[in-house]
């Protein structure tokens, strides 16, 4: 085997091996990730909800109300 080919082999190897870890890192990380986000929209949504309740189109609805339609709309 020439040094090129043991090169390319061991360069494919490492590839792979790179391949492999990142695709675990991914699939271990990315529900964590989409809890984040959702967690913090939601709490946005609530921030916002206290602020729109019982004013303008939301009069005579609660903050959880208001929350409940924003999330509707944004989740």
């Amino acid at each position: 085997m020439s040094v090129m080919q043991a090169t390319s082999v061991a360069f494919e190897t490492s590839c792979n091996f790179c391949v492999a870890v990142r695709r675990q890192v991914v699939t271990t990380l990315k529900p964590i990730f989409d809890g984040i986000v959702l967690g913090q929209q939601l709490k946005i949504n609530y921030l916002v909800a206290q602020q729109l309740a019982g004013k303008g189109d939301y009069k005579g609805m609660t903050a959880a109300e208001v929350a409940s339609l924003l999330n509707e709309k944004t989740i």
